[in-house]
């Protein structure tokens, strides 16, 4: 029939492009578990590639005398520039592919969200190396002692809170086993030895662990390595000071077909930049990998 309506190739291709967005952003999202350790800012429609967070002196007052002038604080501020700059991932799945193999086009989305969100917390938690300021030590496995040392140092900065922290799984494993080892029940003022235990909980799969010794802790095992491998390095931070994340556009989802190859490349990017802010606000956690 000459009227006859069917559906068109250029129909199944924007299908498929919402298949694809669908499953890679709440992969991207749900998988990146570094977002809450840094300062967030968006260039999203602004003719430019970089944002300067402001920085500014510690003032200090001091006391006055009757009838005498104040003395003037010079307040100079300054700013630390951060540039966004491209990630991507592409994939070029044949239809042969497409037609014999047990996955499909929702399977690669997945795979490609979770290497995007992959890229984005390395790049930040890739920061912990860069502070002056570190606890614990290179191939000794890490300790409660290490943690409160880390914390302790932070609040003696006069960095304040919230401070959130980021372990290993296997600097994770090894405070677990520390504890009420090197600081005992009694000294620690905890009730005992299984509360203690009971508060650091199961090992976490989620990314998520909670809130020890005064910090709220996430355990991935993209923190990176340092000391040549021999070692792993977290971070303890306040992210308001600490690590600023400038962000241009999230993720983007571009297929695109080659019909003489008889292929569709997925194609997604992300435009985005991390930096420190203060060295002062952040702590490394080093200890054996």
């Amino acid at each position: 029939m000459a009227d006859e309506i069917t559906t068109t190739s250029a129909n199944d291709f924007v299908f498929d492009y919402w298949i694809l967005a669908s499953n890679i952003l709440p992969h991207f999202y749900g998988l990146n578990v570094a977002e809450h350790l840094v300062r967030y800012a968006s260039v999203a429609g602004l003719p430019t590639k970089t944002h300067n967070f402001p920085t500014a002196p510690q003032l200090a007052a001091a006391g006055l005398t009757e009838g005498v002038d104040m003395a003037n604080s010079p307040y100079a501020t300054g700013y630390v520039a951060i540039t966004v700059a491209e990630s991507g991932i592409r994939t070029e799945p044949t239809d042969v592919l497409n037609l014999s193999s047990i996955v499909g086009t929702d399977q690669y989305a997945r795979d490609m969200g979770q290497a995007m969100a992959a890229k984005r917390t390395s790049d930040i938690l890739a920061l912990a190396g860069g502070f002056s300021n570190q606890c614990g030590a290179t191939t000794v496995n890490l300790t409660e002692a290490n943690i409160l040392a880390g914390t302790t140092a932070l609040m003696a900065r006069g960095v304040p809170g919230p401070y959130h922290g980021v372990l290993h799984p296997q600097q994770y494993t090894d405070l677990a086993g520390s504890v009420s080892t090197t600081l005992t029940w009694i000294g620690s003022g905890s009730p005992s030895p299984r509360a203690n235990t009971n508060d650091l909980g199961g090992m976490p799969t989620d990314g998520g662990l909670g809130e020890l010794y005064g910090v709220n802790w996430t355990v991935t095992s993209l923190v990176p390595t340092a000391t040549a491998g021999a070692d792993r390095i977290g971070m303890i931070v306040n992210p308001n000071y600490a690590i600023g994340l400038v962000e241009k556009y999230p993720v983007r989802v571009e297929p695109q077909r080659d019909a003489s190859l008889r292929a569709t490349e997925i194609n997604i990017t992300s435009m985005y930049g991390v930096g420190e802010l203060k060295d002062a606000a952040g702590e490394g956690i080093l200890s054996d990998a």
